[in-house]
């Protein structure tokens, strides 16, 4: 499943459909106000109740938008706006994080009802009322104590404008928080809050606190609850970092999992792919699609879809016995040959509009649909199918006997309980089914998820909110709140990244703040963590020779055993802290540890001295010298930190050898090709040297495409350049784009060669690309003179030349954006002229 494919489910989902609106929820405001009155206790039933937070001032966690803003008093002067978004009475807030609102009672008071009124117009206006409202007590306004969540029963939808009262009832609800009896609660402070969609408004009027003076029969303080993660425990059958495979039908077989897949997720691998320690402690198994195209998570999927899954995943070599094949080879590796990977399993939506899922026991095709056979029956129906399924499973586990996984829990597939009234029932009757097996129902809703905080009170044993930041579309600050908005539901949190972060650097950088936020929340070092990673994202950088993509695998790593750090880009002051980090849990010897930080001391010296070529040979030594067979076999390093360190230290030395302290000479200059582009795909005149990379997407303007031909000698292709006067030139690089679904491949090779007159030519280089994943991606061929060398001149780092020739065969379509030549003006230090060649 890929990003826009996830996405495009939630949104799916969260639209909540579009609901008829109701009579009750179409009520006027004055009708409305009559209404609460109704249901407000009478004067004769409870003296002296009224509106306590009538004229009462208030605080803001955020500003309202300037357009509809609050005087400090809209929200209790008793006025109700009209069902018009230009009433003044309506204070407006548009996107960004949960807003919170706060009354002082001025003493301690009895509390037994609490409303908040919103207002809907959509889609003329872009207004919604919140998803829920949550309503807390305090004694000293630090520490509150939970009355209730509320969900919108008004539903998002289209329709004419409208309105919903949002309502803690304390005779009818009682008392959420704190295992707590009483019908009104006693305190000081009230908070209202309420979720923001994450691009549009929402608009409040009023909010009443229903009380009286004093304390009253019935009235009982609030325990304070501190909003916390799940733990991982007893409740997650004890994993604290759940990663998900996606093995449902996708192309390019991305799948069906393979042992070869699977090591770099389930251990953390060196560079050469070797396990060094454990990575993931549990593992997710679901699909999204079945070959028919239908999608197991919206309910569209019949007994065909779902024995089609049991089959691929349960095969003799399918991809359960995959993963055991891994686990086995892993184990045996880290002489851990016993260690039995955990192992949880999706539960298909059985939709509740299908008319034909199928028969599974020989009494006819089910039916799920209520308007077809009832409500009893079609929830009977649907039960069945799931109890089925789970009989499947438990029967398929037990005939397969893994050696080295255990089955500990089942994932509810909706992302969202339903919005029909059995929709609470239908879960929880599905987590009493996982139950009677003793097993943990587990569940990762979307960030608009409907009903979400009763996730425990449908029995679900671990629940993961997902924030969606990853996908795009959201404020910065959207991570924050999710992480606020999982401990107040006390649930843990979903880590999102795909495959897209290979080659697009803002999502990579999105990476870098989940990883930094889950340190800011405390959710790395306390909360249980689901992690969505696409179809391959771990695999591709476990594997990437790419240091900087290593490194994000390094870093998962790192934070997946609660030892991320945020400012922890690669310096040699930021590798001598992990030594002595590691030094401190025992994993580096303490001289060894003193002797590398000696090393990383004297590397920064040479930096600071100008010396990248120096730091390179002496960090390419610090390699050499933790990796010693013979530092090894003494145990002076453990094999975790050397892979670790390694990575950091490859890190450094590209960026080191990758134009450190040069300019690109060619910026803005023209060249000359031997053939011009293919005129769908054409060359403005600067295309390759105006600083613009053209991502993954091979038509937005700045790639500019060759395509191969019969006549061999069209099949190659010369950019030249010329400089104006002869330079020092470090580093000549040219940007190549592969994407093999409309055929567009990296060129064999491309060579580098250099002219002091433009009519005889030195060769520097032809360097053949990497390797490079399924998914589109982009990458430089280049020639280094730091870690190349200049061929014929031992210790040059530099060629002085005036001209630059980069040459590669087209034998089909091949895509480039961008040629870079680094270096300096004059005749540098290190830099040579090589004899020519004819």
């Amino acid at each position: 499943m890929i990003s826009t494919q996830k996405w495009r489910s939630i949104l799916m989902a969260a639209a909540l459909a579009i609901t008829p609106v109701s009579a009750i929820q179409a009520n006027s405001p004055a009708a409305a106000a009559a209404a609460n009155q109704e249901e407000a206790p009478s004067a004769e039933e409870q003296t002296n109740f009224r509106n306590l937070a009538a004229g009462l001032p208030y605080e803001w966690s955020e500003a309202p938008e300037a357009s509809h803003p609050d005087d400090g008093y809209k929200l209790t002067d008793g006025v109700y706006a009209a069902l018009d978004k230009n009433d003044p009475a309506w204070v407006g807030h548009l996107r960004g994080k949960t807003r919170e609102v706060v009354f002082d009672l001025g003493q301690e008071k009895s509390v037994g009802r609490i409303t908040a009124h919103f207002f809907q117009d959509y889609p003329a206006n872009s207004i919604l009322v919140p998803l829920s409202v949550s309503m807390y007590v305090s004694d000293d306004k630090e520490n509150w104590g939970l009355l209730s969540h509320n969900a919108t029963q008004l539903l998002w939808g289209g329709g004419p404008p409208r309105q919903e009262t949002f309502e803690w009832e304390g005779s009818r609800d009682g008392i959420k928080g704190g295992n707590t009896d009483g019908t009104l609660a006693y305190a000081r402070y009230v908070k209202v809050a309420f979720t923001m969609h994450h691009s549009l408004a929402e608009y409040i009027d009023e909010i009443e606190i229903i009380g009286t003076d004093g304390k009253v029969e019935g009235a009982v303080k609030v325990p304070a609850e501190q909003p916390q993660f799940l733990e991982p425990g007893e409740a997650t059958a004890g994993i604290r970092n759940l990663n998900l495979f996606y093995n449902g039908q996708y192309a390019n077989g991305l799948g069906d999992w393979n042992k070869e897949r699977i090591i770099p997720n389930i251990s953390y691998v060196n560079k050469d792919g070797e396990p060094v320690d454990w990575l993931f402690d549990g593992i997710l198994y679901l699909g999204i699609a079945s070959p028919a195209g239908r999608d197991f998570g919206l309910g569209q999927t019949n007994l065909d879809d779902w024995n089609w899954y049991l089959d691929k995943t349960f095969a003799a070599t399918g991809d359960m016995q995959q993963l055991n094949e891994a686990a086995k080879e892993v184990g045996a590796k880290l002489n851990e040959p016993a260690h039995r990977v955990k192992v949880v399993l999706m539960i298909p939506n059985p939709g509740e509009f299908l008319t034909d899922f199928g028969d599974i026991d020989g009494s006819g095709s089910l039916n799920f649909n209520d308007s077809a056979v009832g409500e009893e029956r079609a929830f009977a129906n649907r039960k069945k199918a799931v109890q089925w399924w789970l009989d499947q499973v438990q029967q398929r586990w037990q005939t397969a006997a893994y050696s080295n996984l255990e089955l500990v829990g089942m994932y509810w597939m909706p992302e969202q309980i339903e919005i029909s009234e059995s929709g609470p029932d239908m879960i929880r009757a599905v987590t009493e089914k996982v139950h009677a097996m003793n097993l943990k129902v587990f569940w990762i809703p979307h960030s608009l998820a409907y009903k979400m905080f009763m996730w425990k009170d449908v029995g679900v044993d671990a629940a993961a909110y997902q924030p969606n930041y990853f996908f795009g579309g959201m404020d910065p600050d959207r991570l924050e709140d999710a992480a606020d908005n999982a401990k107040r539901y006390g649930m843990g949190e979903e880590i999102e990244f795909d495959d897209g972060m290979l080659t697009d650097p803002i999502l990579r950088q999105r990476f870098i703040e989940y990883l930094d936020s889950g340190v800011r929340s405390g959710l790395m070092q306390n909360g249980f963590r689901a992690y969505y990673q696409g179809n391959n994202a771990v695999y591709n950088l476990g594997v990437s020779k790419d240091p900087d993509l290593r490194l994000m695998y390094d870093w998962l790593y790192q934070y997946l055993n609660g030892k991320y750090a945020t400012d922890n880009n690669p310096t040699p002051e930021t590798m001598a802290g992990l030594v002595g980090d590691y030094v401190s849990s025992n994993e580096i010897q303490s001289v060894f540890g003193n002797e590398l930080s000696y090393r990383l001391q004297i590397i920064q010296i040479l930096l600071d001295q100008n010396k990248p070529k120096d730091a390179v040979t002496y960090m390419q030594d610090f390699l050499a010298h933790i990796h010693d067979p013979a530092v090894q076999a003494q145990g002076l390093i453990s094999a975790s930190a050397a892979t670790l360190l390694d990575s950091y230290a490859q890190v450094l030395i590209q960026t080191w050898s990758d134009g450190w302290g040069l300019g690109n000479l060619v910026l803005g200059h023209s060249y000359t090709l031997s053939r011009p582009p293919n005129a769908n795909y054409p060359d403005s005149g600067n295309e390759l040297t105006n600083g613009l990379f053209g991502g993954t997407d091979y038509g937005n303007g700045q790639w500019q495409g060759h395509a191969g031909s019969d006549y061999p000698a069209e099949r190659s292709r010369t950019i030249t350049f010329d400089l104006g006067s002869n330079k020092s030139i470090g580093l000549i690089r040219a940007h190549f784009l592969q994407d093999t679904g409309p055929g567009i491949y990296f060129p064999q090779n491309a060579a580098f060669s250099v002219s002091t007159n433009g009519q005889t030519w030195s060769s520097l280089a032809t360097v053949s690309p990497s390797s490079a994943p399924n998914t589109a991606t982009a990458q430089f061929v280049r020639w280094n003179g730091i870690t190349d060398g200049v061929p014929g001149k031992a210790g040059a780092d530099k060629v002085y030349a005036r001209y630059v020739k980069v040459e590669f065969p087209v034998n089909v379509w091949v895509f480039l954006d961008e040629i870079e030549v680094l270096g300096v003006d004059g005749e540098a230090a290190g830099a040579a002229v090589l004899p020519t060649a004819p």
